[in-house]
């Protein structure tokens, strides 16, 4: 059966039930379209967010680093603040820098686009822009930001053996700052034309801060628990527009809070077997920069209508990383150290860019690291890991690209004691590959109208769309009419590889 044949739109019965959720946004008055540019001057005032996932991806510290990202249950310094912030107890205080880098090489190829879906012009009574007036062409995206920055920590006794305090930071050098959204549908045909991974992007790019306190009740179990902050920002604007003839012009106030966005983490750690045999468990709160907002419309002309004035709310989320409960042993001696990290992730709550559930499924990833010390001031460390993907097969509306990674970390270290004390240099590389996925469309019979709650591939121009004037079905809306960026399909893939140098002090 040809192509074209396959991809045919809705039942009449569907027609009736439904609306095209692109004609109700055509169908607003012009002056609505005002709101978009007011946006984008709001959105350029915001805070700059201090989240992102560098830590869970990687791993806090040259030593997870090494192991794969995992290790969880052997650390003892600042880093335990991520891993487990109650191991803190069980170490000494400890100050240090590291430095990290690496290239993000996950791509995206677009499927060619078939001839006959493009969105016609069927002049005023065209429910959707032409596909003809798209401003940038369809074509694969730039690959993600690479990776560049330091981290910076500490933890202290405060003259007390049973108590720790400490605190952990990531500061990216490449891409700060950087808070990009995009819509997962054939809405994003009208921005950016294109689809993204969704979660090995900008997130990798994002300052991370974190701080938090261990108490050692007893000498075989200690307790942690900490913060990680972020903003959250609302922005309300109110807007004059003087001439409704020239709604380029505008008069405008802003009015931006910022608000400080916590999100907590706590564990609980217990050591055996003369301190060799370690177990620890650690939940992470999900972590989200939001941006809310209202913007107010005046527009000279509609007074005393029902459009003066209008509104239209902003609700946006970036930066999202889920809840997580993360299960980890370990065994260590002096020569020998191994650890296994399970962790589960709530992606069945993750909301996509515009505060919409996206449909994900929980995951279990596992991390096997291991360190062994030939000799009394080196150790060499290794481990392996596997992070399935949340994102289910993408046949139907949505183009939310992500991969299952395959882990692979390398790693060592010297030391020397200095006046009683310890310095460290570690150093670690890691690689993470994503399987290749390949991803079709799926083929229906009918499709349905474009509507808020459709999760299949979805017509943008129904066959029973009438030219107003004849009240005659338009012959070129028969059949599937789409400009979704990821039809008919896409394949993603590639490698990240990041390595990182640390330097510490315990005392």
């Amino acid at each position: 059966m040809p192509l074209k044949e396959t991809y045919r739109s809705v039942s009449n019965e569907q027609n009736e039930a439904q609306a095209n959720s692109c004609t109700v946004v055509n169908a607003m008055p012009a002056s609505r379209a005002v709101w978009i540019g007011v946006i984008g001057v709001v959105m350029a005032l915001l805070p700059r967010s201090i989240q992102a996932d560098i830590f869970s991806t990687f791993g806090a510290g040259a030593r997870a680093g090494g192991m794969a990202g995992g290790g969880s249950a052997l650390a003892d310094d600042f880093t335990a603040l991520f891993a487990c912030p109650a191991l803190m107890a069980f170490g000494p205080s400890s100050l240090g820098v590291g430095f990290v880098g690496g290239v993000n090489r996950l791509g995206v190829h677009l499927s060619p686009r078939p001839a006959g879906y493009d969105p016609p012009d069927l002049g005023s009574a065209s429910p959707v822009i032409p596909y003809s007036y798209r401003l940038r062409p369809r074509a694969d995206p730039d690959h993600p930001p690479d990776i560049l920055g330091f981290t910076v920590g500490g933890s202290a006794s405060a003259g007390l053996d049973w108590l720790r305090l400490g605190g952990y930071a990531y500061i990216p050098l490449v891409g700060l700052g950087r808070q990009f959204t995009y819509f997962a549908d054939e809405r994003e045909q009208y921005f950016s034309n294109t689809v993204r991974p969704e979660l090995y992007g900008e997130q990798l790019a994002s300052q991370q801060v974190m701080t938090g306190v261990a108490l050692l009740p007893l000498d075989w179990l200690a307790l942690g628990a900490g913060l990680m902050f972020g903003f959250s920002s609302r922005s309300d604007s109110q807007v004059l527009i003087p001439d409704m003839k020239n709604q380029s012009y505008q008069e405008l106030n802003l009015q931006v809070e910022t608000g400080l966005a916590l999100s907590a983490i706590a564990g609980i750690a217990a050591r055996f077997l003369d301190h060799r045999l370690i177990f620890a468990v650690t939940f992470r709160d999900r972590q989200c920069l939001q941006i809310h907002g209202r913007t107010e419309v005046q527009m000279a002309g509609v007074q005393g209508t029902e459009e003066f004035p209008f509104f239209q709310d902003l609700r946006l989320n970036v930066l999202y990383q889920p809840r997580a409960l993360v299960l980890a042993g370990g065994w260590k001696d002096k020569r020998f150290g191994v650890a296994v990290d399970l962790t589960w992730q709530q992606w069945s709550d993750y909301r996509d860019n515009h505060d919409e559930l996206a449909g994900f499924k929980d995951t279990w990833n596992i991390r096997v690291g291991g360190e062994w010390r030939p000799v009394k001031r080196l150790v060499l460390r290794g481990g392996f890991g596997f992070r399935p993907s949340p994102v289910p097969e993408q046949t139907g509306r949505t183009n939310f690209v992500d991969n299952d990674m395959f882990i692979l970390g390398v790693g060592g270290g010297t030391s020397w004691d200095v006046h009683g004390k310890v310095l460290e240099i570690q150093a670690f590389t890691q690689a993470e590959v994503a399987r290749a996925r390949s991803t079709t469309k799926a083929r229906l019979a009918k499709y349905p109208r474009c509507e808020p709650g459709v999760t299949t591939l979805c017509d943008e121009v129904p066959d029973d769309t009438r030219d107003p004037v004849t009240g005659k079905v338009f012959e070129e809306a028969a059949g599937l009419q789409t400009g979704n960026p990821g039809f008919p399909g896409f394949s993603s893939g590639g490698v990240v590889v990041v390595a990182g140098v640390e330097v510490l002090w315990k005392y």
